[in-house]
């Protein structure tokens, strides 16, 4: 595992300079070689290491209709925008019949169109021949009724009015007659007079022969041509129903024509337009299986996308998975992109301890600041930062010694000479801790092995860089 990352931030003292100066000019030389490091003021970051992958959301691209590979228009790591081409199949075939299914389905409209107007044809026809049996009927029942009390009426009336006129008519004719003996009129007037009364009578006679006609009822030969005009009637009604029936066997016909034309149309259109494969999001083309001129089948893929924004998912030890939390900052570093770091935030632990190859791990998500230029599976280091102290005295952890009850202490090299001094530590990092009381900025930790090391002991420092 690597070791943890401490940022130390701000020059040594004067006092330190000072030391070193002493130690070039020999005060501390005498007795065994002890390495020592000043105690510097900075920053310490406390951070969890672990490593993980760069991970980004992909998708294989296929389509979804049989044909050949005309072109693929990216290669491997061309960025694309969403609805993008990126591969396109031999589609002029596919077109033409697009554009026969397109005819198809217009003459099977105009088809439909002209069968619904044959259905309203149909109807007025029936509409007709309905109406003129209604009237024969009416004619039949008429003839057969007889005459009405109201037509008996009329013709009595008119049978009267005739006998008058005849009468009227036969009065003036005796007047001329008379007239004509005495030699008062002409017998060109007597004959006017006579044809008058002629003509009276033949009109009292004919309204006599109607009224007895009436009263006699109509004659069998009329019911009989009335009883045939309605059989006929009822014929032209029933066949303009048959003639509905079949208009709209027709219709029903062209219109399921015109659907199933309508659908063909649909479906070729949609295997044209299934043709290209575009891009479904904004990404990276990451992986072209087939090359232009190979056999299609559906839904084998053609190449592959990931999107450009991605996610850190790191493995922490199980261990230490107590001490990571959501919302926690993390620095990612790869090996890849030396001098670069990415920042992050927790996002997501896993609620599974996975086991591989003797170790156990929890899963982590990392979300990331921006979008680093990483490619998706670049293995990365993180660093979970627990603590950031900042301004402390730092002292490295090889300095710091450990007495079995007494707390932990130093020793610090005084002109040659080892004193030992109690520490009040703080956090700790991989390389340095924390120490909050017990030394001060400049001063001179010894660094080596415990054995050599003891109070009052004069030495000879060698200053660590």
């Amino acid at each position: 595992m690597r070791r943890r990352t401490v940022v130390i931030v701000g020059p040594a003292v004067l006092a330190v300079a000072v030391v070193l100066a002493l130690i070039a000019g020999g005060a501390f030389r005498g007795g065994p070689v002890v390495d020592a490091a000043p105690v510097r003021l900075g920053d310490l970051e406390v951070t969890l290491p672990a490593t993980g992958v760069f991970e980004t959301s992909g998708v294989d691209l296929a389509f979804e209709i049989p044909g050949r590979l005309a072109d693929v228009h990216v290669t491997e790591g061309t960025a694309v925008a969403r609805g993008a081409p990126l591969a396109s199949l031999q589609a002029s075939d596919l077109r033409a019949v697009a554009e026969q299914a397109e005819a198809a389905a217009a003459a099977a409209r105009s088809d439909a169109a002209r069968a619904r107007a044959a259905v309203d044809a149909a109807r007025e026809q029936a509409a007709v021949a309905n109406a003129a049996l209604r009237a024969a009927r009416a004619h039949l029942s008429g003839v057969q009724a007889g005459p009405r009390d109201p037509d008996v009426r009329q013709a009595d009336a008119a049978v009267e009015a005739a006998r008058l006129a005849m009468e009227e008519a036969r009065r003036l004719l005796a007047v001329q007659e008379q007239l004509y003996r005495q030699g008062a009129v002409s017998g060109v007037q007597v004959d006017a007079a006579r044809v008058q009364f002629e003509t009276a009578r033949a009109q009292y006679e004919q309204a006599l022969a109607r009224r007895e006609a009436l009263r006699a009822g109509a004659p069998e030969q009329t019911i009989t041509v009335a009883s045939e005009q309605v059989r006929q009637a009822e014929a032209a009604a029933r066949a303009a129903q048959v003639n509905i029936r079949q208009a709209q066997a027709v219709e029903a016909s062209a219109a399921a024509n015109a659907e199933q034309a309508a659908a063909a149309a649909r479906s070729a259109r949609f295997r044209a337009s299934r043709a290209q494969v575009r891009a479904p999001f904004d990404g990276v083309v990451s992986r072209v299986y087939l090359n232009p001129g190979a056999p299609i089948a559906p839904g084998v893929p053609v190449l592959s996308m990931v999107t450009e924004a991605g996610w850190i998912t790191a493995d922490v030890d199980e261990a230490d998975i107590g001490r990571v939390a959501v919302g926690q900052r993390a620095r990612v570093t790869a090996d890849a992109y030396p001098g670069t770091a990415i920042t992050g935030r927790v996002t997501r632990i896993g609620r599974q301890v996975d086991v591989r190859l003797g170790t156990r791990t929890v899963r982590v998500r990392v979300d990331l600041d921006g979008r680093p230029a990483l490619r998706a599976g670049t293995s990365v280091d993180v660093d979970v930062i627990q603590e950031a102290v900042t301004g402390a005295l730092l002292v490295p952890l090889d300095a710091l010694q450990q007495d079995n009850g007494a707390g932990a202490y130093v020793y610090v090299v005084l002109q040659g000479v080892l004193r030992r001094r109690a520490v009040e530590l703080g956090p700790r990092g991989d390389e340095f801790v924390v120490v909050r009381h017990g030394v001060q900025e400049g001063d001179l930790v010894a660094v080596g092995d415990p054995a050599v090391l003891a109070e009052g002991r004069r030495v000879t420092v060698r200053v660590l860089p």
